[in-house]
């Protein structure tokens, strides 16, 4: 008995694009004037690792998973916070939120553990919910 032929409008989930984040890490971590090291540190890597990607760094699901959230907290930290510096703002200046403990929240994405870049992303997440 033959299986019948699948259903165009049912697909499985695609993992992320990893040369599209890749791509807008760059841009965002551009945008904040990261350097090499706080690259690294975000992504968990060493500085060398960040210096010689010049394409996706493998399939490795950490490191994209890492990029996933940092760009998405950059944006949503732009949707709570609009305006010229809002996101970078927000990212670089004190935060008095039990989370970040008065220091400001690219400290705490910048020890480079996955749970600090989680607990920002919800923390941002929360904060767009309620406006």
């Amino acid at each position: 008995m033959a299986l019948p032929a699948p259903d165009p409008l049912v697909q499985a989930p695609q993992p992320p694009d990893g040369a599209l984040l890749l791509s807008a890490f760059r841009k965002v971590a551009g945008a904040l004037r990261l350097t090499l090291p706080e690259q690294a540190a975000i992504l968990g890597v060493s500085r060398a690792a960040v210096a010689g990607w010049k394409a996706v760094p493998g399939n490795d699901p950490d490191k994209l998973d890492r990029m996933a959230l940092f760009v998405a907290i950059y944006g949503l930290a732009g949707q709570a916070f609009p305006g010229e510096r809002g996101a970078e703002g927000w990212l670089r200046r004190p935060n008095a939120a039990a989370l970040f403990g008065g220091a400001a929240p690219l400290d705490l994405l910048l020890k480079g553990r996955f749970e600090g870049l989680l607990r920002t992303y919800d923390h941002l997440q929360a904060l767009v919910r309620i406006w």
